[in-house]
């Protein structure tokens, strides 16, 4: 058995009397119960100063092997990448809209205009909509060939 010293602490009524009933449904007394919770906290707090002390070693570690600016660059080289790519991509999608239209507007009689002008409305309205979906409803909506249809027929 352990040495063990006595303490007097004053709680309050309705902990001391939670403490009893915890320790009666445990089968245990009410000292064991709170020696048990004592431990428990202390290994709990010993735990997150394990955990602060194991994360100030990581930071220790990343930063001796990778400077900050060396990972903020990296990044950057990345950001940058991409940025050119999407700048690529929305260059040839606006020559696709104009050479569309271009083909479109060759091929339409001039007292159709009316008309034209609210396809190309129409379409701008679909084509905003298109994209402000979240990435989980695209495969969806492109999927639903019934309703591309009918969209496509709308216009």
């Amino acid at each position: 058995m352990k040495k063990t010293v006595k303490r007097s602490f004053v709680l309050e009524v309705q902990t001391l009397d939670t403490l009893e009933k915890l320790a009666l449904k445990q089968g245990i007394n009410t000292s064991e119960l709170v020696r048990k919770f004592i431990d428990k906290g202390l290994s709990v707090e010993g735990h997150k100063q394990d955990i602060d002390l194991i994360t100030d070693i990581i930071r220790q570690e990343l930063t001796a092997i990778y400077n900050p600016d060396d990972i903020k660059n990296i990044v950057d080289t990345g950001v940058n990448r991409l940025a050119k790519m999407l700048m690529k991509s929305g260059k040839l999608s606006s020559a696709e809209f104009f050479l569309m239209m271009k083909i479109l507007m060759f091929m339409w009689n001039e007292d159709q205009e009316k008309d034209f002008d609210q396809m190309l409305s129409e379409s701008m309205t679909l084509g905003v909509d298109y994209m402000q979906k979240k990435d989980f409803q695209i495969n969806e909506f492109l999927e639903d060939t019934d309703n591309l249809k009918f969209l496509s027929k709308s216009l």
